[in-house]
C-alpha cells in the first residue's frame, strides 16, 4: 500500500475512519441496509460524462478509487434503453481496477497506474488533515486524467458517535483552489472536477 509520500503518511484518524466505514458496509445505517449502504450508486449519474472523458483522452483503463460495493461494475446497467454488462462494457475499455478500503474484496491498494482515476463521492469522507495527501495519491495513480465528484453539503448518514459521515465540507471555491495547485504540479494530467450540492 502506498501510504507515504515525502515523509507524510495517512493519519491515525484516516485509518480509524476506514474501520468505521467497514462497519457501515457490513451493518448498514439507520436508514439503509448493508446491501444498500455505499453500493456504488453515486457513479451512475456520471457514467456518460466519464465515457466522454475516456473517449476524449483515448483511455483504455480506469481505477475507481472508493468504488463502494461497485454495483455498476459488477452488475448489468441500463443506459438510454441499452443494457450493458457493466461500466467497462459501456465505456468500451479493457481494464477497471476497483479499490475501496471498506470492502474486503476491493481493499487491495491499486498496484499499477491506469489511464484514468475516477473518485465519486469519496473525498468529503476523508478527514480534513489527510485531504492533500489523499489527492496526491489519486494523481499518483493516473497517466491521463482524474475525474472527481465532491459533495459540498452534509450527508444524511452519521457515524455512531453522531458525526456526519461527510467529514470535510468545503465550498466549491476552496476545492477548486486546492485542485489548481495539483493541476500545476501535474500539468500532463487532465483534471475534471464536479460537485454535488
Amino acid at each position: 500500500m502506498i501510504n507515504k509520500i515525502n515523509n507524510y503518511k495517512f493519519s491515525q484518524e484516516y485509518f480509524d475512519t476506514i474501520q468505521l466505514y467497514k462497519k457501515l458496509h457490513a451493518e448498514g445505517t439507520n436508514k439503509l441496509s448493508a446491501e444498500q449502504t455505499f453500493a456504488g450508486y453515486s457513479l451512475i449519474p456520471w457514467g456518460l460524462k466519464i465515457k466522454q472523458i475516456i473517449d476524449f483522452t483515448k483511455s483504455n483503463s480506469i481505477t475507481d478509487f472508493g468504488c463502494g460495493k461497485a454495483l455498476g461494475h459488477i452488475k448489468k446497467i441500463k443506459i438510454n434503453e441499452t443494457i450493458y454488462q457493466n461500466f467497462a462494457d459501456y465505456w468500451n475499455i479493457e481494464f477497471v481496477q476497483l479499490y475501496d478500503p471498506g470492502i474486503r474484496e476491493f481493499d487491495s491498494y491499486p498496484t499499477e497506474k491506469t489511464d484514468g482515476v475516477i473518485c465519486t463521492d469519496v473525498i468529503e469522507h476523508i478527514p480534513n488533515n489527510d485531504i492533500q495527501f489523499f489527492i496526491e495519491q489519486l494523481y499518483s495513480l493516473t497517466n491521463k486524467f482524474l475525474f472527481v465528484v465532491i459533495a459540498t453539503i452534509p450527508a444524511t448518514k452519521f457515524f455512531e458517535d453522531g458525526r456526519n459521515i461527510h467529514l470535510t465540507i468545503k465550498k466549491e471555491q476552496e476545492w477548486n483552489s486546492i485542485f489548481k495547485t495539483f493541476e500545476t504540479k501535474y500539468p500532463k494530467i487532465k483534471t475534471f472536477l464536479e460537485f454535488n450540492n
